[in-house]
């Protein structure tokens, strides 16, 4: 398989969504696929679905990159609140090294971000990016001039009556909470500025499924700061995390080069 073409997985605590990426245009190539699954998926359960994922779209090479929705470097899985206790350390880097792939592992929030500074000159150079995630938690991720902040992990902040705002103003709120969606909308609103204070971004960007289908609830937001959808929604965590691997690799092999 071509060596600009990177099979991206998105991690996810409802379902890992994955696709072929053109590392070379930051985009899908074919179909996207996406495995559900139950709350706190054990390590075997994530394995068996990205090898699903491999198969359904027919992807041939060896060169994975992650998204994860946890703190991660690029081997180890250093926190994952919504996976099963055996994804920590090197368990899932070893799992799928065992069956003959090189990958890597990036913050699904991070990845999302990445995508966007890498592959839209437009966010390559503001001064301060911050995007969230809406998904079964809210994920953050910051970029300063371009470059990525790793693991800014804001999601989980308390709000004023000392709740955690990723229990009001998720994706799984909104499903399971019972609330209207102009009520999930301002806590949401609520939850971005809770967030949006404590690194004054230029600009906000919002992501996760939800961003698919924004007609219903994005002109609800109400905030003190330019808020846009991230670029390429729902996609935007697989092309990061392979975009990610990608470099990574690049990286690595000019600092070997250059000893």
């Amino acid at each position: 398989m071509a060596e600009n073409l990177v099979l991206g997985i998105d991690i996810g605590g409802s379902s890992v969504k994955g696709g072929i990426v053109d590392v070379n245009a930051g985009r899908v190539v074919g179909q996207r696929c996406t495995i559900e699954h139950e709350p706190l998926p054990r390590l075997e359960i994530i394995t068996e679905s990205i090898k699903t994922i491999i198969h359904e779209v027919q992807y041939k090479g060896a060169e994975i990159g992650v998204g994860f929705p946890g703190v991660v470097s690029d081997y180890e899985v250093i926190n994952g609140p919504n996976m099963g206790d055996d994804i920590r350390h090197g368990s899932l880097i070893e799992s799928l090294s065992e069956n003959g792939f090189s990958c890597t592992l990036l913050n699904d929030a991070d990845s999302a971000l990445y995508h966007a500074i890498r592959n839209y000159k437009k966010y390559s150079g503001t001064e301060t990016t911050l995007l969230i995630t809406i998904g079964t938690s809210l994920g953050t991720a910051v970029s300063q001039r371009g470059r990525l902040l790793r693991n800014v992990e804001l999601g989980r902040l308390l709000n004023e009556d000392g709740v955690r705002i990723d229990q009001t103003a998720s994706a799984r709120a909104l499903r399971e909470n019972g609330t209207d969606m102009r009520g999930w909308a301002e806590n949401l609103s609520s939850a971005i500025t809770r967030i949006a204070s404590c690194v004054s971004p230029e600009i906000i960007l919002l992501g996760g499924g939800i961003t698919e289908q924004p007609e219903s609830w994005f002109g609800m937001v109400d905030v003190d700061w330019d808020v846009r959808l991230a670029p390429d929604s729902n996609q935007a965590g697989l092309i990061g995390a392979a975009c990610w691997h990608n470099d990574s690799k690049m990286r690595h092999w000019e600092e070997v080069s250059s000893k």
